[in-house]
């Protein structure tokens, strides 16, 4: 998993960067009406009436394609509505374009949240569902100010935190080093099929010495925070040994424990 993959999968929920110069520009030249359906967005908006501002939106976006706050809050609009598929298609598609927005950024990590959250409530079943509720940027000349920045920094260094202890999970198995890998684990870790972690970690032993060499890959890698000291990582795992070969996708689930993070679950994604 190169530097570049993690900085690029990170920085969709984290950086805290706002940049509306190319939306400044087209202001000018077209402020009047611009201004104009912008105000009737927010009026709508704000009436509860999503249909109409959506309406609005869509249109403005049509002649504004590069305007990051239509679409930031055209996106708010379908998340208000519970839409939240198309919600993300209209960051996605702006984030594209400008991977420093905050707002888009933070709105579209509501959504990935939400999502890895319904998935995993077998597992934090005390955990209350957080349903996404969009930030609207309040005028279209003004700089979005992020109040919780220093909590989300804190969130983006946990992240980094974990992507590079998946990349030494990862390289201790594929050098076979037994306890480094083992390591990883929170110490009560047993999977199904294993009374204790010690029947677990037993069988681990043996499905590493075993090989003559293993070589894995890991690719679309994708770390999202579930809680404070929760990171969920899912990624396509291509495994090959001289014995065996197989690519499957696949979950971990990282818990901060005593200022350590260790995985408490281990998964293969079935879709």
């Amino acid at each position: 998993m190169s530097v570049q993959k993690t900085s690029n999968l990170i920085v969709l929920a984290t950086t805290l960067l706002l940049s509306f110069t190319a939306s400044i520009n087209v202001w000018a030249a077209e402020g009047d009406t611009y201004q104009a359906q912008f105000e009737q967005a927010a009026k709508a908006s704000q009436a509860g009436n999503m249909e109409k501002t959506i309406s609005i939106l869509t249109s403005m976006l049509k002649t504004y394609p590069q305007d990051l706050a239509v679409s930031n809050n055209l996106a708010v609009a379908y998340i208000k509505k519970q839409q939240y598929k198309k919600a993300q298609q209209v960051l996605e598609s702006a984030l594209d374009g400008d991977p420093r927005i905050a707002s888009l950024r933070e709105n579209l990590n509501q959504i990935y949240a939400y999502q890895a959250q319904l998935a995993y409530q077998t597992v934090f079943d005390k955990t209350e569902i957080t349903l996404p509720k969009g930030r609207w940027i309040l005028s279209a000349s003004s700089d979005l100010k992020t109040p919780e920045k220093s909590q989300l920094k804190q969130v983006e260094r946990h992240m980094q935190t974990v992507a590079d202890l998946v990349e030494r999970w990862r390289a201790a198995w594929a050098s076979q080093n037994i306890s480094a890998y083992l390591g990883f684990y929170v110490s009560t870790y047993a999977p199904e099929g294993y009374k204790t972690h010690q029947a677990w970690a037993n069988s681990r032993k043996g499905s590493l010495k075993r090989p003559s060499y293993i070589k894995i890959q890991l690719d679309k890698v994708q770390v999202v925070p579930l809680t404070p000291n929760t990171i969920q990582v899912t990624f396509w795992q291509a495994y090959e040994s001289n014995t065996f070969k197989d690519k499957v996708r696949k979950k971990l689930v990282w818990q901060k424990q005593d200022q350590t993070w260790k995985i408490v679950q281990e998964d293969v994604i079935y879709e």
